[in-house]
Parts: structure tokens; C-alpha cells; sequence
């Protein structure tokens, strides 16, 4: 277990774990695309229905994902330190943990389904569409989660590769498996609804056991020795995990507070929505290849006392952003019409996602900042920091001005407020990370690091 990202060209490096990861995560947000195509040929109340699971599905999303950073900020400093069996026992024992929250959360959503989402708006009408597709997915949801975390510890190990490809074979048995278990081909029963998610669970089920096997069979990160010390792993991966988890939250649940609003202009805005979010997604597939990257480049670097090449990677993705983001935010503000016209071609739903798609993407550059810093905090264990960063961002302006500015602008204020949460999350992200960068070139070791 070489730290080999702390040698080597800065950049290169950064494009070999951004490559594979990129296309990895195409592969994965169009699974959310194929899914919204093959649901709206249903009409526009599956595909509203759907729309609705989606904050869900972040919260999922942002709980594992939060285990999976604790895991990794943990693991790329141990690799930089050549601690191999510390490296290890940490991995094991975050798959455990991934397995009590996938049983956690199943408990919870069964429970409490019908409250959670008449909170988010869904009537009569998308309640019984809802409960079908969530009752599969919840059942599944241990698989679902799982190749996150496991995605998490190979790129800490320097492997950006496997996840990448594991990430595109799940999109490609879920596109596969979508028109066959919602329309009933090939002699399958017509699911509807609930074929969506029975598919997304299969996928993720066969990408959990190739990852799985990679690890076990080529590096050996699971192991039963330490068994004793699991508490304490927890607590190592939780000193980063359960910021990092906060901070994944607040994306969801302000995702679910948009939607509420957004329900006040009917259930076909809602969809508009969902068509929205999922083209975003898409658009932004090069600053979430670039989290991924920089996080257990960091973390490497950092461990090993390379605190040049952090700041020097650090610039390298300053000017990424710059360029990319606005470059994203012309085109799709000149194509936002025809994209949106792909998924729907209700007057209501139209509307809301071109609104969307052209005020929103202007502030791209600024939510690539805010990814690269809360992501490079996490790294080096500073996750309250981090945590701080997703605030600004979410809770602290996003929520409150998107409700105040869509009361009075309406959909227009909404996704304002959005906007002005990517500038100030973006100005306080690059603040503390300054302040982040001297104080561990300062110390001399980071949080953590050596334990």
C-alpha cells in the first residue's frame, strides 16, 4: 500500500483519479436519467411520484457517503504513513458500520414513510406511486449504500480505476434492467414504478459484490483481526464521518425543503424539478470526479508531510473550476429548452426546469470551490470546518432565501436563493482552507494522523 499519489507530477495525478471516476459518475447520474426517461413514458404522476423519492435518496446517499469519508480521510493518511494493518482493520470495520445504517435506515423509512413524505408534499394522487417504488428500495437499501463506502476506501488506497468502472457496470445492468421490470418485457410482470426500483437494487447489489472482491482478493483490505478494536475504529472514522454526514445532510434536506416550495406551483413544477436536478447532476459530473480526487490526494500528501503539493493541487483546481464552470453555465443556458423538452412536454414542468437551468449554473465555479474545500478540510481532520462550509451553503442562506425571494418572485426566487448559497459557501470555503493549510504546515502533523 504505496502512497504513490505523494510522488509524481501534481496534476497528472489528479487527472488519473478525476478520468475514471468522471466516467464512473456519468454512468452513475445517467442511472438517474434512464431512470426519469423509462418513468415519464408512465405519465406525468410516475414520474412526479419518483421525483419525490429523491431527496430520500440524497439523505441515503449523504449518510454513507459520510461514513465513506470518515473512512477515507482516516485510510489515505494511514497509506501515506505505510501503516498497512491499521489501514486494514479501519476498512473492515466500515463496512460493519455500513451494514447497521443500511438496517437503520430501513427501520426508519418503513416506518415512518407516509409522514416523511406528506412533509414533502406528495398528495393523494403520488402516495401510492411513492410507497411502491419505496418499499422495494428500502429493502435493498444495504446494497445500495455499500459501494459507496467501498468506492470511498479503494480511491483512498490511490485506485480511482475499479470505483470508476464498478460505477458505470451499475448504470449499465440498472438500463438494462429498467424497460424489462417497468414495461414487462421479455415475459417479466409490468412493475411500473416499483421496476424502477427493484433495477436499481440489482445493480447496486452486483456492484457491491465486485468490489467486494477486488478488495478481498487484491488488497486484502478486510481482515477479522482487531475485532476488539472496533469501537475504536468507529470512533476514528466517525472524528471525520459525522460532520462529513452533516454535511452531506444538509444538501438533502434543503433539497426537500426546495421541493415543498416548489409543490406550491402544482405537482407537474415538481417534475420539471426532478428533470432539473438529475440534467444538474450531469453538468456537475467533473466537480464531484474532482472531490473524489482531491480528498485522498490530500490525505496522502499530507501524511507524508508533502504540504507543497497539497497547495500546489489546490491551484490546480482553482483554475478548473474557473473555466469549466463557466463554460457549463453557457451551454446550458442556451440548450436548456431542448434538454428539458427530452424528458416532458408539459407547459408546467418546462418552466420550472429552464428557470432552473439558467440561473443556477452561473454559480457552478463557486459550488467547485466549495467542493474542493470542504472535501481538502475532511482530509486533513478538520471536518467542523468543512461542516461550516456545507452550512453556508445550505441552511444558513439557501433555505432561508429561496423561501423569502420565492415569496416573492416566485420559482425565480427560488433558484436565486440557491445561487447566492453557492457564493457565500464558496467565500467562506476558501477562507478557512487557507487558514486550514497554515495551521497543518504549522503543527507539522495533522488530527489523527499518527494515532
Amino acid at each position: 500500500m504505496k502512497a504513490r499519489l505523494a510522488e509524481g507530477p501534481v496534476g497528472r495525478h489528479l487527472w488519473e483519479l478525476m478520468v475514471p471516476m468522471m466516467i464512473g459518475l456519468l454512468a452513475l447520474i445517467s442511472f438517474g436519467l434512464v431512470d426519469a426517461w423509462f418513468v415519464s413514458r408512465l405519465g406525468p404522476l410516475p414520474l412526479a411520484a419518483v421525483s419525490y423519492t429523491q431527496p430520500i435518496g440524497f439523505v441515503v446517499a449523504a449518510m454513507a457517503m459520510g461514513i465513506g469519508v470518515g473512512a477515507s480521510s482516516v485510510i489515505a493518511r494511514l497509506v501515506g504513513q505505510g501503516a498497512k494493518r491499521r489501514v486494514r482493520r479501519i476498512a473492515t470495520h466500515a463496512f460493519l458500520l455500513c451494514g447497521l445504517l443500511g438496517v437503520a435506515l430501513l427501520s426508519i423509512g418503513w416506518l415512518f414513510m407516509e409522514e416523511i413524505f406528506g412533509l414533502l408534499g406528495a398528495d393523494a394522487t403520488t402516495m401510492p406511486l411513492v410507497r411502491d417504488y419505496m418499499q422495494i428500495y428500502l429493502v435493498g437499501l444495504v446494497f445500495v449504500v455499500g459501494p459507496t463506502i467501498g468506492g470511498s476506501i479503494l480511491r483512498a488506497l490511490g485506485d480511482a480505476k475499479s470505483p470508476g468502472v464498478l460505477l458505470a457496470l451499475t448504470a449499465l445492468v440498472n438500463a438494462i434492467l429498467d424497460p424489462i421490470l417497468i414495461f414487462g418485457l421479455f415475459g417479466f410482470p409490468r412493475m411500473e414504478v416499483q421496476g424502477a426500483a427493484l433495477a436499481t437494487v440489482i445493480a447496486n447489489l452486483i456492484s457491491l459484490a465486485a468490489m467486494l472482491a477486488i478488495g478481498i482478493r487484491r488488497d486484502k483490505f478486510l481482515t477479522l483481526r482487531g475485532m476488539r478494536l472496533i469501537l475504536d475504529s468507529w470512533k476514528r472514522i466517525g472524528h471525520v464521518g459525522l460532520s462529513a454526514t452533516a454535511s452531506g445532510l444538509m444538501a438533502p434536506l434543503t433539497s426537500a425543503f426546495v421541493v415543498a416550495m416548489v409543490a406550491r406551483f402544482g405537482q407537474t413544477a415538481v417534475a420539471g424539478f426532478g428533470v432539473g436536478i438529475r440534467t444538474e447532476a450531469l453538468a456537475l459530473l467533473p466537480f464531484m470526479a474532482l472531490g473524489a480526487a482531491i480528498g485522498p490526494f490530500v490525505g496522502q500528501n499530507a501524511g507524508a508531510g508533502r504540504m507543497d503539493r497539497v497547495r500546489e493541487a489546490h491551484r490546480w483546481c482553482l483554475r478548473f473550476t474557473t473555466i469549466y464552470g463557466l463554460s457549463a453555465a453557457a451551454l446550458l443556458s442556451i440548450f436548456a429548452v431542448p434538454i428539458v423538452g427530452f424528458f416532458t412536454q408539459d407547459e408546467a414542468a418546462v418552466g420550472a426546469a429552464v428557470t432552473q437551468l439558467r440561473i443556477l449554473p452561473w454559480t457552478y465555479c463557486l459550488l467547485g470551490v466549495t467542493i474542493v474545500a470542504n472535501t481538502s478540510l475532511n482530509a486533513l481532520g478538520k471536518p467542523l470546518a468543512a461542516m461550516l462550509v456545507s452550512l453556508c451553503r445550505t441552511l444558513l442562506v439557501y433555505v432561508p432565501l429561496s423561501w423569502l425571494l420565492g415569496l416573492l418572485f416566485g420559482l425565480t426566487g427560488v433558484f436565486l436563493g440557491g445561487a447566492l448559497g453557492n457564493l457565500v459557501s464558496a467565500s467562506v470555503g476558501f477562507l478557512l482552507l487557507r487558514r486550514g493549510l497554515r495551521q497543518a504546515e504549522l503543527a507539522g502533523a495533522l488530527p489523527g494522523a499518527r494515532k
